[in-house]
């Protein structure tokens, strides 16, 4: 019973692990999971009841089974057939669509669990399969191959340095650039399986969690505990590159590992159109509650099988087929191809294609987002001199120094090979991208803007001298204070140049890259030591500790001893407000003071500011100190918070060397989507972390931001928030400039914020109400120095308070959680690896594609599927209708109208592929001019196409089809006589007659309906009338063999008499005469709504049909080269 139970809980493990590591006595039997996985959803024996269920949740299903249970009953007037064919072929299609995606997970499942491992058992290397490996085993894993579960670094050949090995991680987070790890020096002498005879050691580590950036253990060997972090972790997935050999303990196994733990699916999200089609679906019928006499309920569920597809079976499937193939069109749109990453957009689901067509705002990220997230040195400021290349070279600055020592051929790297590694989002917390206090966009760009031009007029100094103590310093923190791996080859045996360094953020690379130019040159990392190159004099610093970055302290340490001295040396580099307030008393204010104009410079220009200070601790502070932070690394519990709280006693008196900035380009055509975006009346809102200047310039720079008529909200508590944002409320209502968001006044002005004061704002519910009101009257928002949540929080008080559909784009782990809580989420598949897009609906390679995305697909589809639904529920109104005119003309007798075969083929096969094909293709404007004229979006954000006012036209436009056929086919069929032979139609000729018309009607009310014909419309629509005709000549004469005798040679004797053809032609005229007219009034419309001139969009309508026109020539002339050929 505990097995079983413990084979169905959902409960995660949160018992922390103890393992004993004994080669003479290994593990047989396991109290973990074991490394079997298993992502597909069924089995053989769960498929049918699980899948059955599944979609008998739904309420269209449940229904469509509770017509097919009284199809059985004796107060059905039909036979079961027709209505279990309709419901198995909805179930069996979704059905066959699961078991086919679920297969292919299950032969994914099987391939993987078969691989095989090689493991240490009793000091000798023997095969395993993963699914069999156990906590505590050791593994042996070669170059180029998969970690098979969660393993702790034992030891590695260290090619390159004693326990160190490489990692690729693409498969976990997208990134390709190596990561390093490092095993204990304690264990890295076990370098082949004998060693593990005598190895005896008792693991002790945290429970299993999702987490990708900490990892807290502890190794015990001879009683002594030794720290485990992340860098001993090996992680379930990666790849071990640039390693001929590492050994490691299976630590989580199975669904317990972190890959499989962050294995989730993204949130399940309905557009709103799907809440409608089930509302439509769900209200027809009376209550049951009142208490009716038993032959009552017998008539009321008699009609209840009459009138079933007025709920139309083939609804769902068309919506959810067109979805589909919608999903194609997006995925295989060549105008969002990206050719440096050679990737298409990427739809990952299907649910919200419409929605993509009402997104009224936008929550954008902004590094890697609206930027690049490529780094440049362009300046530094150092003793208040500001150094960098001049305005236009893009060169590294130059060195005036000369040197004694004779240089060496580190000197002569060509800085060309070396390569820029990307920010891994699971890691971002630890990069210097948050250590910056801004990002950047190119000078270039903010020459062209209105961007304020910083006052600090100091000349640029393209040379720096590095017998300066204070410009050596500075560059030594560049090249030391880092997490940079290089990464070297041997040249023909003789000296190693370095071709590449590999880091978690590109900030890093930048930074020591300009070091290297600079003459101070990284090119060694070892787990004690750093080795460096200062113009062409070799030094070695032996690495004491590295202080990573943690949110709390917004900076990053490396503690090192001097090369030639004792001395040791705390190297600092963070944000400004992490560094400034804590300098040493004795610093000189004055050159301070210079620096932080420099820095205020800096980041007006819209460069990422980053400040670098360093600090000689004395031995009598460090030696207790580094005993409580060893003693901090080995606690299993609340190790990161400790860590941070003994970081922060060392971290302090600083003597400031300087500040850097980092110039991030703003991505292609960003300032051109922003403002196409914005004239298709979408309200843009940046989330950054970045300085408040900067992200001011940045918003400035890509058309977000005017330089006039600001709003800043920087206040120090929730009453001065709350004063504030009521007197712009003020000040706007003053100018004219209403809260109603659909308000005529043009809308110029723009909300600044700060993450500080975005803490009040959170705490108190007026509050936010007032921002939001304040927001309706803006055209954009800058959001700066935010966190993660925070991001999140901004979206939901949007989300909560209007009924617009809310998107959020981002591309790094920071952005998951507002991807995840707005209607619509966007990733960008750049160079932060693929947690937005794991998590998002939609993934796009650059922020400019958001334009065609929105404004081309989304209003697209939402035209195209408000057609397809509206269309659908007209077509069987009119249908069902026929059964209820024809049951109160015979006292309601329950007795059926037209057949049943045919009842379930007109929804079918007779009309349903040319509606599908008009939901995937049709266009009433080519693309080219949604673009010229983007206010045609506000069209579907508005829901113009897809209301109940519209909703109801169709409806009652069905009804009143359904009054024609039925009235005009009975007054011609019952009253006299039809045939040649004078003999009287009879029911099954009116029934036959009146399903004629209303296919045709049905056929020609699409034709109507469809702006762009192509060649599969064009198959679709004619295929299906052709079919419907010559299926009714065969089913006359084979009727018989499906024991309906009474349709025999009905429709083939309504062929032959001309009152048919007369009737059919009345009929269908008077039932589109309403269409004609509407058509016409369309045509006839000055302006077709508002916001655009009514020339200009005709203009656009005349010239898409030429181009479709053309299209249809070139079509036809390939079409005859061919067949001449």
């Amino acid at each position: 019973m505990d097995k079983i139970k413990k084979l169905f809980s959902k409960k995660p493990d949160t018992r922390e692990r103890r393992v004993i590591i004994d080669e003479e006595q290994p593990p047989t039997k396991s109290p973990y999971v074991n490394n079997y996985i298993a992502t597909s959803k069924y089995t053989l024996l769960t498929f049918l009841p699980k899948n059955l269920f599944q979609q008998f949740t739904r309420i269209a299903n449940f229904y469509f089974l509770f017509i097919v249970i009284i199809s059985f009953t004796d107060v059905s007037p039909n036979k079961p057939g027709g209505s279990i064919f309709g419901l198995v072929l909805v179930i069996g299609i979704n059905a066959a669509k699961e078991a086919y995606e679920d297969f292919k997970r299950y032969q994914s499942d099987k391939e993987i669990n078969n691989r095989k491992a090689n493991v240490i058992r009793k000091g000798v290397e023997t095969q395993e399969l993963w699914m069999n490996l156990m906590v505590g085993d050791i593994v042996v894993v070669r170059n180029a191959e998969q970690f098979p579960a969660d393993l702790v670094l034992l030891s590695s050949s260290g090619e390159m340095s004693p326990g160190m090995c490489f990692i690729e991680t693409s498969n976990l987070d997208g990134e390709t650039s190596l990561k390093s790890k490092q095993s204990l020096m304690e264990t890295n002498h076990l370098q082949n399986s004998v060693d593990f005879s005598n190895f005896r050691a008792i693991l002790e580590y945290e429970a299993p969690s999702v987490s990708l950036t900490s990892f807290n253990g502890r190794m015990s060997i001879n009683n002594q505990p030794y720290s485990l972090s992340l860098d001993q972790l090996l992680i379930r997935g990666t790849v071990l590159m640039n390693t001929k050999v590492i050994y490691g303990v299976v630590t989580y196994t199975g669904h317990q590992t972190k890959y499989m733990l962050n294995t989730k699916e993204t949130p399940s999200k309905r557009s709103r159109m799907d809440s409608t089609k089930e509302r439509g679906a769900g209200q027809w019928y009376l209550d049951l509650s009142t208490n009716y006499s038993l032959e009552t309920l017998k008539g009321f569920f008699t009609y209840v099988v009459l009138f079933a597809t007025i709920a139309p079976f083939s609804l769902y499937v068309s919506l959810e087929l067109a979805r589909v193939l919608q999903l194609v069109s997006i995925n295989k749109d060549k105008h969002m191809y990206h050719e440096e990453t050679k990737t298409f957009a990427k739809a990952r689901t299907s649910n919200l294609n419409e929605e993509l067509g009402q997104v009224e705002y936008i929550f954008s990220d902004k590094t890697g987002t609206l930027t690049r997230n490529q780094m440049e040195f362009k300046r530094c400021s150092v003793n208040g001199v500001i150094y960098g290349p001049s305005e236009g070279d893009h060169q590294s600055l130059e060195i005036s120094s000369t040197s004694s020592k004779p240089t060496t051929n580190h000197d002569h790297i060509n800085t060309n090979l070396i390569s820029t590694s990307f920010k891994n989002e699971e890691e971002e917390d630890f990069g210097n991208d948050k250590l910056m206090s801004s990002n950047s966009i190119g000078m270039t760009d903010l020459s062209k803007s209105k961007a304020p031009v910083s006052s600090n007029e100091q000349t640029i100094v393209p040379k720096i001298d590095l017998n300066d103590p204070d410009s050596l310093d500075f560059f030594l923190g560049l090249a030391i204070c880092h997490t940079v791996i290089p990464e070297s080859v041997d040249d023909q045996g003789k000296i190693l140049l370095l071709v590449k360094y590999s880091s978690s953020s590109p900030d890093e690379i930048a930074l020591v890259k300009e070091a290297s130019s600079a003459g101070v040159k990284f090119h060694t990392r070892t787990p004690a030591h750093l080795g460096i190159s200062v113009l062409g004099e070799e030094r070695e610093y032996k690495l004491l500790n590295v202080l990573e970055f943690s949110s709390d302290r917004k900076r990053m340490s490396v503690i090192v001893k001097n090369y030639n001295t004792d001395d040791i040396i705390l190297y600092c580099k963070g944000a400004d407000s992490a560094i400034l307030s804590q300098l040493a008393p004795d610093s000189s204010m004055p050159m301070v003071k210079l620096n932080q104009d420099n820095l205020h410079s800096f980041s007006c220009q819209g460069l990422r500011t980053l400040c670098v200070a360093k600090r000689i601790v004395t031995a009598e502070e460090y030696g207790p100190w580094s005993q409580r932070m060893k003693e901090a690394n080995l606690l299993l519990n609340n190790r990161s918070q400790r860590i941070s709280e003994v970081s922060l006693e060392i971290e302090k008196s600083w003597h400031f060397l300087g500040v850097v900035g980092i110039e991030d380009r703003l991505q292609e055509h960003v300032p051109e989507t922003i403002k196409t975006l914005s004239k298709a009346g979408i309200k843009i809102w940046m989330l950054t972390g970045d300085k408040q200047e900067t992200a001011i310039n940045i918003g400035i720079s890509c058309n977000l931001l005017d330089s006039k008529d600001l709003m800043i909200l920087n206040e120090n508590n929730k009453d001065l928030l709350l004063a504030k944002i009521n007197q712009y409320l003020q000040e706007l209502e003053s100018v004219g400039v209403g809260a109603d968001e659909n308000s005529n006044v043009e809308k110029k002005n723009a909300i600044v914020i700060d993450g500080p004061t975005m803490v009040f704002m959170f705490q108190d519910k007026e509050v936010e109400d007032a921002f939001y009101r304040l927001s309706k009257n803006v055209n954009s928002v800058v959001c700066c120095r935010v966190t993660p949540f925070q991001k999140s929080e901004v979206v939901r008080i949007v989300k909560d308070r209007t009924s617009s559909v809310t998107l959020a784009i981002g591309d790094g782990a920071n952005d998951v959680s507002m991807i995840q809580i707005a209607h619509v989420g966007i990733g960008i598949s750049g160079f932060e690896g693929r947690q937005a897009v794991l998590a998002s609906d939609y993934a796009i390679s650059q922020f400019c594609f958001l334009e065609r995305l929105l404004l081309v697909h989304g209003r697209y589809n939402f035209k195209r599927l408000s057609t397809l639904l509206c269309f659908s529920f007209w077509k069987n109104i009119a249908t069902v209708l026929l059964q209820l005119w024809f049951n109160i003309d015979t006292q309601f007798s329950g007795q059926t109208y037209i057949d049943e075969i045919n009842n379930i083929l007109i929804n079918i096969l007779y009309t349903s592929f040319p509606i599908i094909v008009y939901a995937v293709t049709d266009r009433d404007i080519h693309p080219k001019f949604l673009k010229k004229y983007p206010i045609l979006f506000k069209e579907t954000q508005k829901g113009d196409n897809f209301n109940w006012k519209i909703f109801s036209t169709w409806i009652l436009h069905g009804i009143y089809c359904s009054v024609v056929i039925y009235y005009v086919m009975s007054s011609v069929f019952d009253d006299g006589p039809t045939g040649s032979n004078g003999k009287i139609g009879g029911l099954w000729s009116q029934a036959a007659a009146s399903l004629f018309a209303l296919t045709l009607m049905i056929q020609l009310m699409l034709i109507l309906t469809v702006n762009s014909w192509n060649r599969v419309q064009h198959w679709a629509t004619w295929v299906s009338i052709a079919f419907f005709f010559v299926f009714q000549i065969a089913y006359s004469f084979l009727a018989s063999m499906f024991g309906n005798l009474y349709y025999y040679m009905v429709f083939v004797n309504l062929l032959t008499q001309p009152a048919f053809y007369l009737a059919v032609i009345v009929t269908v005229v008077i039932c589109l005469l309403p269409v004609y007219f509407t058509i016409l009034e369309g045509y006839l419309r000055l302006a077709p709504f508002k916001g655009i001139n009514s020339a200009s969009y005709w203009l656009c309508f005349i010239e898409t049909l030429n181009i479709e026109l053309e299209q249809a020539l070139k079509s036809f002339e390939l079409f005859q080269i061919v067949k001449n050929l």
